[in-house]
């Protein structure tokens, strides 16, 4: 088993006929389905451990937001590996992941 951690941000407008609220519903209930257990105290930010692969769980999640306005980084905790998904502009987030994938 790996934990993980995400962020993530979801932008509040209708996209596809799915609110803020539907897609942040949507992707907390798809890592709660993933996770044997889990912390979300912060309002983006859960910790969880899973017997899923990074990548597996990044698609999964990326199904349940809208790439073209949001956005999710999930990572394994204490390991280089990571992906980012969605809408984002700073590029600099490479500069300090070197082992980021896009998804």
């Amino acid at each position: 088993m790996t934990i993980y951690w995400i962020t993530f941000r979801i932008e509040d407008e209708v996209v596809g006929g799915k609110s803020w609220d539907d897609r942040h519903n949507a992707l907390v209930a798809t890592i709660d389905r993933n996770s044997i257990r889990w912390w979300r105290e912060t309002t983006s930010f859960i910790a969880f451990e899973s017997t899923s692969s990074i990548d597996g769980l990044a698609y999964k999640f990326k199904a349940a937001i809208a790439p073209s306005t949001d956005l999710f980084l999930i990572g394994e905790m204490g390991a280089k590996p990571a992906r980012i998904c969605g809408r984002f502009t700073d590029r600099s987030i490479f500069e300090f992941m070197l082992d980021l994938g896009v998804v």
